[in-house]
């Protein structure tokens, strides 16, 4: 049985064994710490994404109200549903214990808030009386129940308490003014509530009533499954969801008389990480980037681990007639076992502290590419599983040693009869082939990444984002848009300016589905979903989208309000082979078709392109588009700024770049790009350690050979070539079983993208090209150190 003092005692003799072999002990702490680092990193970010919106209290019982709607051939699935779905929940389902509906959040750009003589800008929405009961948002001031209960209230955050009242106390009871495009209102401050954290896909400055919505939007008579609103409840305890959604699925026909849609729950917490569905199946959505992270840290652990085993099995070979003394002194098994074990156990503790010193240290780089707010906490869980990783660690790199030769007996480990066995050298190329593998995988799928991602932002879309400014019409701006829009255009730098309802990215669906377009041919059994989008004149200029067939909207045609333009796949999805003239009903109404547009993507490039439909109505436009000259944006966007202070004061001018919002479509795409690029590096960097020991430990342990070799006429290049030719042979076959599985992996994501670049053989001539370099780079230093040493010296002591 062990004691204290043998347990010192191994400890001492591990110590001063890492010690005198410093190359050895190095090579292995870097390694394994930069292992460790990643994986720390990528432990950090993964529990962060699965920790999303988990924090609410009755996290199992709340539940979003999500809808399947009918279109053509395909299901489309939302979470987009009626006014009154609230009131029908609760009066339908006793399952249901609290409703909340809310506008969308996409809805809102800025509100403008006053209190006093002070006036700013703010992100806030409209929600139901019983919000705070559903989400575990925390009230600083005020009741759950109270806060929100008439159409004069208003719920801020402490942040904005603090930049308007000084102290959240101090909020409670003011009147704060609101304005959003054309509407204001004056609000009693009846409750503060703390800053929404990080980890929360909602987040809001301040929460009006939906009561003061439907003031500004009375509920319409007409009930619908669907709809632009958010809703949720809360299920009673024991309530069982599959039975709930058995009656959500009839719902839709009982209650709103649509045959069309079918009404179901999803948990809410769920939306964050699985949020694609594909023709009403769900598929993922960021649990996939998840996944694949969590993968990727335990393959670059595993990398470091090699590293580590391969050494110290590659150094323990070495040890044989220190095993023989030991054992020939009387040392046991056990003994020997554990002290083996000491050393690999120390070093793996040594490789943990210094990963946390480095995390520590990198944490601040990692959160500017993450867009995140970690911080160096230990969990209990990511405690564990880090000091679980270590001890194993450090267990396997000193099993063989310890396990292996330890059962000799002294007289042949003494006698040195124990050479690298054929298995064990197997065993070892191996895993370089392994380490090599993933490198290879890695390389080839950040190259095909970033050209995707260059493909994404250098297509042609059908229309000119850049340049192209968009900013909410508020107050005046909303009253009196006309006159605003033709000031607009004359300002210095301004190109073209007009409005539109919504931007042209990612724009809503219309309401209902394809049943409510109809034309002359059509089958009454297609149910074409189409995207349209209210605009106003000058629109399709702005924007410079392509018109193929007819004209634009024009002021000199007179009234436009009945004409509309279709895209190209619109078009192909009416079967209209001359479409200029022909009338269309939209939700009743006779419309004309006056021009047919070149596809372009208002949808991201993961999606094919839809039908579309384009229709003048300038009162429904919400949003002023401005194309701004080329080079002179900064200057322009100052002069629209005071234009906008003096045609619309007390307001402030928020605007957004365009082609700012085309690249957030693709922030996962940027984010897995810009991670594995570095975890790439840090896996050839971890790699080439262990190959460079691993070249080390061959010169050392062939020192003889090339001293005899060169005394009988081999020559430096031949030396080298001789210790190359073994590591380069395995960096080939790995790239051999790497390519095809690269292939394959690219092949998949690239499936993702409706648009995407073709696999190309130049990306794998690059990545072969390049492992080849990278190898002869590691391992050249330590061959022709081996090559140049004289003869006389390498033979010595032989």
């Amino acid at each position: 049985m062990l004691n204290p003092y043998m347990l010192l005692n191994y400890n001492k003799t591990a110590w001063r064994y890492l010690l005198k072999n410093k190359q050895f002990t190095l090579l292995n702490l870097l390694g394994l710490s930069t292992g460790l680092v990643c994986a720390l990193l990528i432990c950090f970010w993964v529990s962060d994404e699965v920790g999303f919106d988990k924090f609410h209290e009755k996290d199992n019982r709340l539940y979003e109200v999500m809808i399947h709607e009918q279109a053509g051939n395909q299901i489309a699935t939302s979470n987009a549903t009626g006014d009154h779905m609230m009131e029908t929940l609760l009066k339908d389902l006793p399952e249901v214990e609290a409703a909340v509906m809310t506008t969308p959040a996409s809805w809102f750009q800025k509100f403008s808030l006053t209190a006093g003589n002070k006036t700013m800008s703010a992100g806030g929405n409209f929600v139901s009386q019983d919000y705070f009961k559903a989400f575990s948002f925390a009230l600083i001031h005020g009741q759950k129940d109270q806060v929100l209960r008439d159409k004069n209230s208003i719920a801020i955050s402490r942040k904005l308490a603090v930049q308007f009242f000084r102290k959240p106390e101090l909020a409670v009871g003011k009147i704060l003014e609101w304005k959003w495009q054309a509407f204001s209102g004056k609000c009693m401050v009846t409750g503060v509530f703390e800053d929404f954290p990080a980890n929360s896909s909602q987040q809001h400055d301040f929460l009006l009533s939906m009561d003061a919505w439907n003031q500004i939007v009375p509920k319409g008579d007409v009930r619908t499954s669907s709809g632009p609103f958010d809703n949720f409840v809360v299920l009673k305890e024991g309530a069982d969801i599959g039975r709930v959604n058995q009656k959500m699925a009839g719902l839709a026909k009982t209650a709103f008389n649509d045959s069309t849609s079918t009404l179901f729950l999803r948990k809410y917490s769920d939306a964050y990480l699985y949020g694609n569905y594909e023709n009403g199946i769900q598929v993922g959505g960021k649990i996939t980037y998840v996944r694949l992270f969590a993968g990727i840290a335990v393959l670059i652990l595993v990398i470091a681990c090699i590293n580590f085993m391969n050494l110290s099995t590659a150094k323990a070979s070495m040890r044989m007639k220190e095993v023989g003394v030991k054992k020939a002194l009387g040392a046991r098994r056990s003994t020997l076992v554990f002290q083996f074990l000491s050393e690999s156990l120390l070093m793996s503790f040594l490789a943990l502290l210094v990963a946390i010193l480095l995390t520590w240290m990198l944490l601040p780089q990692f959160n500017a590419i993450t867009g995140k707010s970690l911080s160096l906490h230990f969990d209990l869980k990511i405690a564990l599983l880090t000091l679980t990783a270590s001890i194993i660690t450090g267990l396997l790199a000193g099993s063989y040693p310890a396990f292996h030769l330890s059962r000799f007996k002294p007289a042949i480990t003494l006698k040195g009869g124990l050479a690298s066995s054929f298995g064990e050298l197997m065993i070892r190329k191996g895993l370089v082939i392994f380490q090599f593998t993933v490198s290879v995988v890695f390389i080839v799928s950040v190259m095909v990444v970033y050209r995707q991602i260059s493909y994404l932002q250098e297509k042609n879309l059908g229309y000119d984002k850049d340049n192209v400014v968009y900013f909410e019409m508020n107050g005046r701006v909303a009253e009196q848009r006309e006159s605003f829009l033709s000031q607009l255009k004359s300002v210095s730098g301004v190109v073209n300016a007009s409005s539109i309802q919504q931007k042209i990215i990612l724009p809503a669906m219309m309401p209902g589905n394809g049943g409510g377009v109809r034309w002359d041919g059509k089958n009454a059994d297609d149910k074409i979903r189409f995207f349209r989008m209210p605009v106003n004149y000058d629109l399709i200029e702005t924007m410079d989208i392509k018109i193929l067939e007819g004209r634009s909207f024009s002021k000199s045609y007179g009234n436009e309000a009945a004409s509309i333009i279709l895209n190209e796949a619109a078009v192909k999805a009416m079967e209209l082979s001359d479409p200029i003239g022909k009338t269309v009903m939209i939700g009743g109404q006779e419309r004309h078709i006056v021009g047919v547009s070149k596809n372009f993507h208002f949808n991201s490039l993961h999606e094919a392109i839809r039908p579309f439909i384009l229709y003048i109505s300038p009162a429904e436009t919400m949003l002023v588009m401005a194309k701004l000259a080329a080079s002179q944006e900064k200057e322009t966007i100052e002069k629209i700024r005071n234009f906008h202070k003096q045609f619309n004061p007390g307001y402030s001018f928020d605007y957004r770049f365009l082609d700012h919002d085309y690249q957030a479509q693709y922030a996962s795409e940027q984010l897995v790009g810009q991670l594995a690029k570095y975890f790439a590096i840090l896996t050839i960097i971890i790699s080439c350690l262990g190959l460079f020991g691993l070249a080390a430990f061959t010169a050392d342990r062939r020192r003889q050979e090339i001293g005899i070799r060169k005394v009988l006429g081999a020559t430096v290049h031949n030396v080298v070539a001789m210790l190359t030719k073994d590591f380069l042979l395995l960096v080939l076959i790995a790239t051999a079983i790497a390519f095809p599985l690269a292939w394959w992996l690219m092949d998949q994501w690239l499936q993702n993208f409706a648009y995407h670049i073709p696999m190309t053989f130049g990306v794998f001539a690059i990545t072969g090209l390049l492992m080849i370099l990278i190898t002869f780079a590691t391992i050249g230093y330590q061959s022709l150190k081996a090559a140049l040493m004289n003869p006389t010296d390498s033979l010595k002591g032989y």
